[in-house]
């Protein structure tokens, strides 16, 4: 993993400031980080993991949030799935009935998690297969078929765990959800993908441990101290598919940390090339309010040869003897070097191959510069107390 920094005060900022170990200290203990290199809870995870998934034809992740972005974001990278594996995020009650209404409870798992144990949505879709259960006579099938990761403390989840003998896993108490990437919350569902552990986690480790290499806290000090320019907003634009839940995850790690006291600034994300034809009109000529990260791969030669016979008699010339993968090679380099031509501030941050190694490292270096740009700002990255109001009023008007 690369990263290159583009803006002639960026050298400049950072050379003139000095770094506050006190933040790198905190960085690098977090269990959110440090977790990784327990290799007995990775393989207790490893061992309940196999048993779960034994004998299941399909996984089924209910979660929200954090229970659910991270999983993703691993899943994503993944061409091939050892086993079917679903996602379930939300509770829109018409695509829910839809895609519940044959479910095969003798061949499907389900993955439950909530940190709290009392997260309405997940404790709501939990319910409504239980109903389905009880509709096909079948609830020995669905408890005996369930996972539910939770803390050990007495809550709704954790009881209904309890009560009905289902595998249970202990949600980290110190690691929030947006953080848990690391966790069981994110390495059951990779664990059962096939993904290698391994290799994520050899990747995080080398950024953790090589930290002055990676300066995770230089975007932190550059937004915080450059002059007469003030970004209200940081565009992430991921130019790979496999990186579009990353993308997802991304966006909660920075908003519900950086988010707080009247600052913060809004993370936004774009996919290339798609958003090339939406978004890349008001990135490049309207207000000079953000700050740019592209990460990129080498896409060169990849994918299915163009046909040149298509285009036989017409005038597209510049396709032929290419395959797609030269088009979004051109594709992403275009948009860089005209943002280069243009003076705009941004960074690339290039992977030669997404995998599981790669992903690790970019993971932990999005977590340590998360952290970090909290800390440089003076916000807390571990709490987010406005959304708790929220939270009491819908069940207000539940009752």
């Amino acid at each position: 993993m690369e990263i290159k920094y583009f803006n002639s005060n960026f050298k400049k900022i950072i050379k003139n400031k000095n770094i506050d170990h006190s933040i790198t200290n905190v960085i690098k203990k977090h269990p959110s980080l440090n977790i990784i290199s327990n290799k007995n809870l990775l393989e207790e995870t490893i061992n309940i993991s196999n048993q779960f998934k034994e004998k299941k034809e399909k996984i089924i992740v209910f979660g929200t949030g954090g229970s659910n972005l991270g999983a993703r974001a691993l899943n994503n990278i993944i061409l091939t799935n050892k086993i079917n594996l679903e996602f379930y995020d939300n509770v829109d009650p018409i695509n829910f009935e839809k895609n519940f209404n044959n479910i095969n409870f003798e061949s499907t798992g389900f993955l439950v998690i909530s940190k709290s144990g009392t997260t309405p949505e997940t404790l709501s879709q939990f319910s409504c297969l239980y109903q389905k259960a009880i509709e096909a006579n079948k609830i020995k099938d669905f408890f005996s078929n369930t996972l539910i990761i939770t803390e050990f403390k007495e809550s709704p989840l954790f009881k209904i765990a309890k009560d009905n003998n289902c595998l249970l896993l202990e949600h980290h108490k110190d690691v929030g959800g947006r953080y848990s990437i690391f966790t069981n919350v994110g390495i059951v569902p990779a664990i059962i993908s096939g993904l290698n552990i391994n290799e994520l986690f050899s990747g995080a480790s080398e950024v953790i441990n090589n930290i002055d290499n990676y300066r995770p806290y230089d975007l932190g000090i550059y937004l915080t101290q450059i002059e007469n320019v003030k970004f209200t907003n940081s565009v992430l634009m991921t130019y790979s598919d496999s990186l579009y839940f990353f993308g997802k995850w991304y966006l909660q790690l920075w908003a519900e940390s950086i988010g707080k006291n009247n600052k913060g600034i809004t993370a936004i994300h774009s996919v290339g090339t798609t958003d090339q034809h939406s978004q890349l009109q008001l990135y490049l000529d309207g207000p000079k309010d953000k700050y740019f990260t592209f990460i990129t791969t080498d896409h060169a030669n990849k994918g299915i040869k163009i046909n040149n016979d298509m285009f036989e008699g017409t005038n597209i010339d510049y396709l032929k003897d290419k395959t797609m993968g030269d088009l979004m090679e051109a594709e992403q380099c275009a948009t860089i070097e005209t943002f280069k031509l243009n003076g705009f501030s941004f960074r690339e941050i290039y992977i030669p191959k997404i995998n599981e190694k790669n992903l690790g490292k970019l993971l932990s270096f999005s977590i340590m510069e998360t952290i970090a740009s909290c800390m440089y700002l003076d916000v807390d990255p571990f709490n987010q107390p406005a959304v708790e109001q929220g939270k009491k009023l819908t069940k207000t008007y539940l009752r």
